[in-house]
């Protein structure tokens, strides 16, 4: 089985793996996957030119562990804003050995308290590695799923799994969804790439210094910064981070003039129609 907490990319689009990596990872160590993977950093194939008129923030969550709901959502109620969960349906209810990930009731819950559901495929397995066939097929399960909970839910905006994607399965998600998020650290600033919009960690790693520089740079360029982070929990795992962490963000971009948002509320305020 594939541990959802070990891989990682690093700043050179490398994939990062554990000390006995799994089979399954080894292919997409090969050069025509590196640069597959390459061109997604540095080719924008869905541009728009941003004309929001106030800096922009998004919460998003990955996978969502319960935590996510139970206290992520709650922080950000408190503050009178909303988040973006990027859900994978078939791991609805699984508990791992650190964490229990959100069951199909607390999907519902979200969505009726006007949180924004985001597709994470189904499964969860690494986009890279399918065929267009299979990835579809992803696609079509995940938004099956959500309709059987909610008919009237419409899976907008995606995020890859491990912010991994060859360029043949980027031009896919595009064409099926509003925007789709990586983990391409920066600020959508701009011209921004709906293809592959930037995403920053709040983990382990993250310091509140690292995160208000990310803010200010956010004002400065006018730009959309999007975090994002697993469980929230007073000991969180390495991907997540606490609630009084999370706090303090929505604190300091507030404080600095910036507009929280959902994704699908970003990409209004950027100029996207419906």
């Amino acid at each position: 089985m594939i541990d959802r907490n070990s891989v990682r990319l690093d700043s050179n689009g490398q994939i990062s793996l554990p000390k006995r990596p799994v089979d399954a990872y080894a292919a997409l160590r090969g050069p025509m996957h590196r640069i597959s993977r390459g061109l997604n950093y540095y080719v924008a194939t869905k541009c728009v030119k941003a004309e929001n008129k106030r800096p922009l923030v998004s919460i998003t969550f990955d996978d969502v562990p319960d935590t996510a709901l139970i206290n992520g959502a709650g922080v950000l109620e408190h503050r009178g804003v909303r988040g973006t969960f990027y859900i994978a349906g078939g791991l609805c209810g699984t508990v791992e050995p650190d964490r229990r990930l959100i069951s199909a009731s607390g999907c519902v819950e979200l969505h009726r308290r006007g949180h924004e559901i985001g597709c994470h495929t189904f499964s969860h397995p690494i986009v890279q590695g399918l065929d267009a066939a299979r990835f579809k097929a992803e696609l079509e399960q995940n938004r099956e799923f959500f309709a059987s909970l909610v008919p009237e839910l419409t899976l907008e905006n995606f995020c890859y799994p491990y912010g991994l994607t060859s360029f043949s399965r980027k031009l896919d998600a595009q064409a099926r969804f509003h925007s789709c998020r990586s983990c391409k650290p920066g600020i959508n600033a701009g011209n921004i790439d709906l293809g592959f919009l930037k995403g920053n960690p709040l983990d382990h790693a993250a310091s509140m210094a690292a995160i208000v520089a990310l803010i200010d740079q956010t004002v400065r360029t006018n730009g959309w910064l999007i975090l994002f982070t697993h469980d929230v929990a007073p000991v969180p795992t390495r991907i997540g981070c606490t609630p009084t962490f999370l706090d303090g963000v929505i604190t300091q971009a507030l404080q600095r003039g910036c507009e929280i948002v959902t994704i699908r509320e970003g990409l209004r305020a950027i100029g996207l129609e419906d």
